[in-house]
């Protein structure tokens, strides 16, 4: 059972933390159908049911199931994700599996660039947020937050960062999914301060790597490739059989990733401009840690162990 977990809710996955443990699943949804007792034995993801106070049971394929078995499998890239309905489909279910107490606090995060503008919205929207939650054969739970902090991505996996340095200025970069968030620090007494005019958001990330690669396979192969299916393949071997033919994408993947890995590091040195060249130590967050080659342009920079899980790590670690 948790009183306390954080969420960081991905465009790309969802990372959830507690005392107790930690969850990751991709963040994609799809509406239930039936399989076999066979097929599902052999299947790994999560078939959720979600019953709101004075609503029907809504029954939903979540995480690897929704992206092997999942008809219309969706994900979200829209900038308010929190008010397209797999958001909240994708909080219920980390929360029950974590095993979630009833009023439980609950961290979660926002880009700095919708912080600002979306942090009020997004912490009403959470409080409200309520629901009887069963995973696969299990009994129905309720699952509501009494409590909910909205911290800045970034700024979490920067509590997370093994400060090298007692003084001087540190930079985080956090690579996500849609957006790239950096955070600019002074260091001062083992203090961590961030710089606001020197922290925000950019609109390059390892999304960019899918994009590119979904017109490089249509140029190719003359067809389009669902979002999902970009996925698998960019995130396995890059070799897939289409329509009878072998294809290797191996290289073209690894140039696009390297051309994005440019753009982070072209962008974040130019919003900080001089003082790029006075930074003490950069750290390297995010599941864009491990997808793009970013320590070849950031020369010297540290990977956080489990970049991944940093800003979930670091919102729990502020309750």
């Amino acid at each position: 059972m948790s009183n306390v977990i954080a969420i960081d809710v991905g465009y790309s996955h969802v990372k959830a933390v507690s005392h107790q443990g930690r969850i990751v699943i991709p963040s994609v949804v799809a509406p239930a159908r039936e399989l076999s007792l066979s097929d599902f034995a052999q299947k790994t993801g999560y078939a959720v049911s979600i019953q709101k106070p004075g609503g029907p049971v809504q029954k939903y394929f979540v995480g690897e199931l929704a992206i092997k078995e999942g008809q219309g499998a969706t994900f979200t890239t829209d900038r308010e994700k929190h008010r397209h309905p797999n958001h909240d489909i994708l909080v219920l279910t980390v929360a029950k599996l974590l095993g979630a107490e009833p009023q439980a606090t609950l961290v979660a995060g926002l880009p700095i660039a919708y912080y600002k503008a979306q942090k009020e919205e997004l912490k009403k929207h959470l409080e409200q947020l309520e629901a009887d939650v069963a995973t696969g054969s299990g009994e129905p739970k309720r699952i509501s937050f009494g409590k909910v902090i909205i911290y800045p991505q970034g700024a979490g996996a920067l509590l997370k960062a093994p400060l090298l340095t007692n003084s001087g200025t540190v930079l985080l970069i956090d690579v996500g999914q849609k957006t790239t968030d950096y955070v600019t620090a002074e260091i001062v007494n083992d203090m961590v301060r961030p710089i606001a005019s020197l922290c925000g958001s950019l609109e390059t990330a390892v999304g960019n790597v899918y994009d590119a690669f979904a017109a490089e396979f249509q140029a190719l192969t003359g067809s389009p490739i669902s979002p999902v299916r970009v996925i698998e393949i960019v995130r396995g071997n890059g070799q897939v059989v289409f329509n009878g033919k072998e294809y290797d994408f191996r290289p073209i993947i690894q140039n696009i990733k390297e051309s994005v890995a440019r753009s982070v590091f072209d962008q974040v040195q130019a919003a900080l401009g001089e003082r790029f060249s006075f930074l003490s130590r950069v750290y390297l967050a995010g599941g864009g840690a491990v997808a793009l080659p970013l320590t070849e342009f950031f020369r010297g920079a540290i990977s956080l162990p489990e970049p991944q899980w940093a800003n979930a790590q670091g919102f729990l670690s502020i309750v």
